[in-house]
């Protein structure tokens, strides 16, 4: 494969951060020349000097910049976005980034014929279930960041009747791996610091997905003509229950293995107490009922129609995946 794709240029937007840096280093070990785009190419140094990349610092809301590094592209991969912000983010910023930051792209794609367009969306965009979730589940964007995502998504898809650049949707639900900054990240250092309850039995079901399987799905998608106007759910083979992955985590870190469990009733009690004394204060608290609600809730989303479609089946399962966040 590499001798065939040595020429073919790809863009990889949010290329310093977890799934955009595994993305970068799979498609330069395939042989495709990779145009990194980063906020900063000082926050990009784990990239730099690899064979095939070209690290170039911009912003999607820079449609000039965006312009300049459009030609003899043949697939991009966007995963820039406004993501992981405070609470009190105007939803105006998750809109002018994740929104008009992918216009930008879309436009110069197809001035420049860019022929696959993989666009990086959220399972948040679906309405919130104790069911497992498919591509066809319920819309309901709750949150400034799934709205804006949402919107991006049919942005993208409106290319689905043109000749060129093809376009996909992936789906992704909490996503772990090297470089990890968000809730797996923050799970293992509480864990890690002794500070992790269970809430509940422990029983609840989570879909998690690895950066390194997420990596695969897209180079998949964009090499596979069936993709096209498609949206798919990428997930790990399987969900992992909430004490799955605490104790995953506690045995690879070498901790003990035996957690407190907190009453579901008496961690809601807590969430709403913390509510209160947030809107008091006028300090959000970390403690919210909707976060004791998501953590002791199922949240399962369906992969598997990747899988039907083009064949896709994850290569690393939790162990794997966190093992790799650790080292």
């Amino acid at each position: 494969m590499k001798s065939s794709l040595i020429q073919r240029r790809v863009l990889v937007t949010g290329a310093a951060g977890c799934i955009g840096s595994h993305l970068t280093r799979r498609l330069a070990g395939s042989g495709y020349i990779v145009t990194a785009l980063v906020r900063s190419t000082a926050g990009a140094r784990h990239l730099a000097g690899l064979a095939g990349v070209e690290l170039c610092e911009g912003d999607i809301t820079d449609p000039r910049r965006i312009d300049q590094l459009m030609p003899g592209i043949d697939q991009i991969f966007h995963l820039a976005a406004c993501v992981h912000a405070p609470p009190d983010t105007p939803e105006s910023l998750f809109t002018r980034v994740n929104l008009d930051g992918t216009r930008n792209l879309v436009e110069s794609a197809i001035r420049h014929r860019v022929r696959v367009f993989v666009h990086f969306s959220t399972v948040a965009v679906h309405a919130e279930s104790d069911l497992t979730i498919d591509e066809q589940g319920p819309i309901a964007p709750a949150t400034p960041y799934a709205r804006s995502k949402y919107a991006s998504e049919r942005l993208v898809l409106a290319l689905r009747g043109s000749v060129e650049p093809r376009p996909v949707v992936l789906r992704l639900p909490v996503v772990y791996g090297r470089g990890d900054r968000g809730n797996v990240a923050r799970l293992i250092a509480a864990i890690r610091r002794h500070r992790y309850l269970i809430i509940g039995d422990g029983h609840n079901r989570k879909s998690m997905v690895a950066a390194a399987n997420v990596a695969d799905a897209a180079m998949l998608a964009a090499e596979d003509d069936r993709s096209r106007g498609r949206t798919y759910i990428v997930t790990d083979a399987r969900p992992y229950t909430q004490l799955e992955i605490a104790t995953t985590i506690a045995e690879l870190l070498g901790e003990r293995r035996r957690f407190l469990h907190l009453p579901r009733s008496v961690a809601l009690a807590a969430g709403s107490a913390a509510d209160i004394l947030s809107r008091l204060t006028g300090h959000q608290l970390p403690l919210t009922r909707d976060r004791v609600k998501k953590l002791a809730g199922n949240t399962c989303y369906s992969g598997e129609l990747i899988g039907q479609e083009l064949g896709f089946r994850p290569r690393l399962n939790l162990r794997d995946g966190l093992r790799e966040v650790m080292a």
